[in-house]
């Protein structure tokens, strides 16, 4: 038996329970129950009509993103994660297409993934709702800096979005999301439709990192996207590529503190995976080539609203959200000095935008500022160290990617947003 053993079904399944398991129940309807809350009904109604293979692997990853939460990772690393998830249907999955997503689990999180998917119940009647639509694609927009730019980005080339967001547990992240949504609403008319999603589990989180939160964010994106009857087949995700390849600023970085959410191998295996059951869903990053600082600069030549940057103050970057763990903190600011913070700020200085963010450092005491320069220095020291160094060629040659990725382009890209944090004076 796996460490954590979990078996997801819908709310009312008769099914017995694998042995052991901790069964998770997924509302019929939007909702919740004792151990899920998701604004989606087990067969996802309220988007519309969704291609069953779709909803098996939004079924798949919501169910992974909850037992990744609540599963302890203890004094190891990696940990064993052993799930069962009911399907629409079991064959799609056979041949190695089950295996191909717990691989994909674990080069996201790190853990090992047994991954069994059984027979749902007899599907039930549902209100479906009428999703036809002019929208030419959907984006993901989670209240963060690089997603509100992809967002602009895409209203620049008058393309039609619909905007999908996931509302954490985390209320700062909730906090910025509702400023964009706002923000949206003010800035351009007609508004575009930005729809957000609960899929969290009930239980308290034992997990900090929720690595796997990126396949249930794409999945949920993919779910919308497919059950359009338009031809929204493209589904955004944008990520600047200097954070998207991630290579490690130091060796010791290389486990806990890199995350593959963006990774050019990530959406690699999601085509893969994508293909496979048969959905015509693309997904694209659109600043796949840019570093942080350059995505704001093409943003800022496209004449966004005027009030844009007053809008990019009001997002969140910050990756450590311990803001309330300071006397004087407040939990919906950014710290300032952890490394996405550090690259946040490099970007508005290399875009030559006035950065109007109120960071945690700008509130607190010089004794209490001092304490939170203290608690980041691993992420100050190594962003110094790398900046020494510069690129690690041997780092990028040892890592994994898709075929005839070209790591040439790759290694140039890391040094411009190495250079980018280069111009941020460090405490």
């Amino acid at each position: 038996m796996a460490d954590n053993a979990f078996d997801v079904r819908g709310q009312g399944d008769p099914a017995s329970v694998s042995p052991g398991a901790t069964l998770l129940r997924w509302p019929l309807t939007p909702g919740h129950t004792d151990s899920l809350k998701v604004d989606l009904g087990w067969w996802a109604g309220s988007l519309g009509t969704v291609p069953d293979p779709a909803l098996d692997l939004l079924r798949i990853a919501g169910a992974a993103y909850a037992a990744d939460r609540l599963s302890p990772r203890g004094t190891g690393f990696t940990r064993t994660i052993s799930l069962t998830v009911a399907v629409t249907d079991t064959q799609r999955w056979e041949n190695g297409v089950a295996d191909d997503v717990a691989d994909l689990l674990r080069w996201l999180t790190g853990d090992r993934w047994l991954l069994s998917l059984v027979p749902d119940q007899e599907r039930i009647d549902e209100d479906v709702l009428n999703t036809e639509s002019d929208e030419e694609a959907v984006s993901l927009l989670s209240g963060g800096l690089d997603s509100f730019l992809g967002a602009i980005h895409l209203q620049a080339r008058e393309s039609t979005v619909r905007f999908v967001g996931h509302i954490d547990s985390a209320t700062a992240v909730s906090f910025h999301q509702d400023k964009v949504q706002a923000w949206l609403r003010r800035a351009y008319n007609p508004a575009p439709a930005y729809t957000r999603f609960h899929l969290n589990q009930q239980g308290k989180k034992q997990e900090g990192s929720s690595r796997s939160r990126s396949l249930m964010f794409m999945a949920l994106g993919i779910a919308v996207a497919s059950s359009q009857n338009s031809e929204a087949n493209t589904l955004y995700v944008p990520e600047n590529g200097y954070t998207s390849l991630n290579i490690p600023l130091h060796a010791n970085r290389a486990g806990a503190l890199s995350t593959r959410s963006t990774h050019p191998e990530t959406f690699a295996r999601m085509h893969r995976l994508l293909g496979l059951l048969g959905l015509a869903v693309s997904i694209s990053n659109p600043f796949e080539w840019m570093t942080k600082g350059e995505a704001m600069t093409a943003v800022a030549a496209t004449t966004p609203p005027d009030d844009w940057i007053d809008a990019a103050a009001q997002t969140i970057s910050c990756s450590k959200l311990d803001s309330r763990t300071f006397k004087g903190g407040n939990q919906n600011l950014n710290c300032g000095y952890c490394l996405a913070c550090l690259v946040r700020r490099a970007t508005f200085l290399s875009a030559g935008i006035t950065d109007k963010t109120i960071y945690l450092p700008d509130t607190l005491t010089a004794g209490n500022k001092a304490k939170l320069i203290a608690k980041r220095r691993g992420d100050i020291d190594a962003v110094r160290y790398a900046i020494e160094v510069g690129v690690d060629d041997d780092a990028i040659d040892s890592s994994t990617w898709p075929d005839d990725y070209d790591l040439d382009a790759a290694s140039d890209l890391v040094q411009r947003g190495l250079d980018e944090l280069a111009a941020l004076p460090l405490p």
